[in-house]
């Protein structure tokens, strides 16, 4: 491909697939739109590589895809430009107990969660079941609102009296009158009576980037996360890895005639007086030192710090801006991964049926206690000892994709919550020395629950968060999304109050990234960015096929194949 021109319409800091979301809306729009991506692939987060044997492939941070119930799926035809989607059985998540008895989530019908629930406890399967047919017709508009829509409320307006939680409590008798006051730990506490469904929702509310320890809209998790387990279920893989997303969206985005430059990282947005006016590439960019303009925006699809310190520079930032810069919390959802090969298929012996094709599960958390263990260890800045796995494991890869392994093999991975910085060890820069340490200890932490997988290892990889920063620079702190999760940075208080994410403080420059939602294969930053700025550009209008809201594009496809999402349960 030729080199860049020197002008375009709009044009986009770092190719992650937030990044080229928001560049193709735009350039279907009308507009012009160049991409420049300082690696030689896109992509960033959902990348899928060869890192043990040839064959193999690792999915090295995005790895439970949901981009089936996003709006993106539909409108930018993903199917055409080569994305399928696949999951490993009809039960999406479980978490297993020592004394091999197991919680379980299923994918589609809210009706079997209920059945399964019913044998541990019916008290709180009937509250799952008064919640699933009240809230779950529901959530298609909750979710494109809360996740596709530019924010207009903080965390705190949604619990005040009167908001969210208050509406909850008039649909759903068993949520106590105080909801607005509790956290979301002393919220499942007053409404599930057995401790292992409350652990194992509790889990499932850190594994969807939930502190339920916390307030505000974390509080409300406990009740509306086994509802979305069945509506949006979040334990899809690609057909070829998580990197084939980033390959059907370079599609979509070279199809519409966008440019897409890899192997160029940008060392300067070009400020003129308040405003953006383009770029400036790296001197060890494929085009060195070339100067790039935008006639009409600048969106940066860098994390926050790297976009105001490094590209804007903190020098032309208004004190309070820097300010929000430097609060902005990029160390509050961190993983250590343990990547694993097996020569047989994952056996849960004595564990309910059902389990062994199931997509994914946590362990290591058998108790509330656990909970709140994980609580201290991460305010705390201490690595968790025996390990805790409430990040998301996955042992349904091959399962759902057998390209994924060679023939007769399978791969699982674990992600275990653990802090960054690593105080009591001498510094982040040391988990190069207990990588291997660690992973034992997982190891060791996984045989307590299922020996045969253990047994049954040819080979493991570890992971750690100072590799994912160093692999990609704007994940600061190894975050797996690119900046804090927790819901007390709802909305507007996202990247900082006042920033107005997408939109900044300064014109013609806008956030594809650390905005809310936050960064996830639901692409939701990146639509948000375009929705946004093509507003804001004239162009949103007349735009015929942006049209999808959330989860019809994903029913769309699974009625096509036979399943059906969301009945109710009887």
């Amino acid at each position: 491909m030729a080199g860049p021109d020197r002008e375009y319409d709009v044009i986009v800091v770092g190719g992650g697939i937030n990044g080229l979301t928001a560049a193709i809306y735009l350039q279907r729009s009308g507009l012009s739109v160049a991409c420049f991506e300082r690696k030689l692939e896109a992509g960033a987060g959902a990348c899928t590589e060869e890192v043990m044997h040839p064959g193999v492939k690792v999915n090295l941070c995005a790895c439970n895809m949901v981009t089936l119930w996003s709006p993106v799926y539909g409108d930018l035809e993903l199917e055409k430009h080569g994305l399928e989607m696949l999951t490993s059985g009809e039960w999406g998540m479980f978490h297993p107990f020592r004394d091999r008895s197991a919680v379980m989530f299923h994918s589609f019908e809210a009706q079997k969660t209920y059945d399964q629930w019913s044998t541990i406890n019916k008290n709180d399967a009937e509250l799952f079941k008064n919640a699933f047919n009240t809230l779950g017709p529901m959530m298609g508009d909750t979710l494109h609102s809360t996740q596709f829509e530019q924010p207009q409320q903080g965390p705190a307006e949604v619990v005040e009296p009167g908001g969210l939680a208050t509406m909850l409590r008039a649909l759903i008798p068993q949520i106590p009158e105080n909801a607005h006051e509790l956290n979301g730990i002393e919220l499942a506490e007053a409404v599930y009576e057995d401790e292992k469904i409350r652990t194992a929702v509790l889990t499932n509310c850190i594994m969807s980037g939930s502190h339920p320890w916390e307030g505000g809209m974390a509080t409300l998790m406990p009740i509306i996360f086994p509802i979305l387990q069945c509506v949006q279920s979040v334990t899809w893989t690609c057909r070829g890895g998580s990197h084939a997303l980033t390959h059907a969206l370079c599609s979509a985005f070279a199809a519409h005639g966008g440019r897409l430059f890899t192997g160029c990282p940008v060392d300067t947005i070009i400020m003129e007086g308040d405003e953006a006016k383009g770029v400036v590439l790296s001197e060890h960019a494929a085009y060195p030192e070339a100067e790039v303009r935008a006639r009409r925006a600048v969106v940066s699809n860098l994390s926050c710090q790297p976009t105001f310190l490094d590209l804007v520079g903190e020098d032309k930032l208004p004190d309070w801006v820097a300010e929000g810069v430097h609060a902005y919390k990029n160390d509050e959802a961190v993983m250590f991964a343990n990547y694993w090969v097996l020569d047989r298929p994952p056996h849960w012996e004595g564990y309910p049926e059902g389990i062994d094709t199931a997509f994914g599960f946590n362990y290591g958390l058998d108790s509330v206690a656990d909970i709140r263990r994980l609580q201290h260890c991460l305010e705390n800045d201490i690595l968790p000892d025996p390990p805790i796995v409430a990040g998301l494991s996955v042992q349904g890869f091959a399962h759902a994709d057998p390209t994924q392994a060679p023939p007769g093999q399978y791969t699982m991975m674990s992600w275990a919550n653990v802090p960054y910085k690593l105080p009591e060890h001498g510094g982040p820069e040391k988990w190069d020395v207990i990588r291997e340490d660690y992973g034992d200890k997982i190891d060791d932490l996984l045989r307590e629950y299922n020996p045969q997988l253990t047994d049954s290892v040819i080979a493991r990889y570890c992971n750690t968060p100072l590799d994912y920063y160093r692999k990609n620079p704007s994940q600061v702190m190894g975050g797996t999304a690119s900046g804090p999760t927790s819901l007390k940075w709802f909305g507007t208080a996202r990247p900082f109050p006042g920033c107005g994410a997408p939109r900044t403080p300064f014109g013609n420059l806008y956030l594809s990234n650390s905005i809310w939602p936050f960064g996830t294969t639901t692409l939701g930053a990146g639509y948000v960015a375009a929705t946004v700025v093509a507003e804001d550009l004239g162009v949103r209008e007349g735009q015929d096929w942006w049209r999808y809201q959330a989860l019809e594009a994903g029913r769309e496809t699974l009625a096509a194949r036979g399943i059906e999402v969301s009945a109710p349960v009887v």
